[in-house]
């Protein structure tokens, strides 16, 4: 066991890249869960009778969307403070 230990290779942590994937991360944790939150109002509306307008569906999305990234950037600084 000691010998690997000795033989494993560092990790070089990169700050450029590991911004990019915070990014992409935040981006991931905001876009899906709107899309599915709008797809699900704008299926209730259906199933009711009263579609729901395009606008009304995007600024729903829009605050999922907010709401969820702020969510998130509040967890990832938390996660990722040296």
């Amino acid at each position: 066991m000691q010998i690997l230990a000795k033989r494993a290779p560092a990790i070089v942590h990169d700050e450029a890249h590991e911004a990019s994937y915070r990014f992409a991360g935040l981006v991931i944790v905001a876009l899906f869960p709107a899309l599915f939150w709008t797809a699900v109002a704008a299926g209730i509306g259906a199933a009711v009778g009263h579609l729901p307008t395009p606008a009304a569906l995007m600024t729903f999305g829009a605050a999922v969307a907010t709401f969820c990234a702020a969510v998130g950037q509040a967890l990832f600084s938390r996660t990722y403070q040296k």
